[in-house]
């Protein structure tokens, strides 16, 4: 596992690029994946520090793929921030392991921050 490789997950271009942007500006390496299949498949080819994943997209929305993701445990030990704009999604969180949850709209330094606490953006220390 890159201790830099954060994998971003939303169905939203403008959230995927922007989240994406500010992480690269931190240091890290960022992949981007527009619904939960896509996810998936970037999971098994390789294994990210963390995964931002949004709730409600289509094709695979972010419950099926935790769902899958544990299934063929490939994110046993990875940490999933959540983000999602839909109230009742985010309290189905005690459904899953996640270890945050952050409501859209969100503060990007915020989300930067939280990513900070499971990953390492590259050369620098944790």
């Amino acid at each position: 596992m890159n201790i830099s490789y954060v994998l971003v997950v939303d169905d939203d271009p403008a959230i995927r690029g922007l989240v994406g942007d500010a992480l690269r500006s931190e240091g890290y390496v960022v992949d981007l994946a527009a619904h939960g299949r896509e996810a998936l498949d970037a999971m098994r080819a390789r294994r990210p520090a963390t995964v931002v994943l949004d709730l409600m997209m289509p094709v695979m929305d972010g419950f099926s793929f935790m769902e899958a993701c544990h299934y063929e445990q490939l994110c046993d030990d990875v940490p999933i921030i959540v983000i999602s704009a839909v109230h009742e999604a985010l309290q189905r969180m005690n459904e899953v392991p996640v270890h945050a949850c952050i409501a859209k709209p969100f503060d990007l330094d915020d989300l930067v921050r939280t990513v900070g606490q499971f990953a390492r953006p590259n050369g620098r220390a944790h």
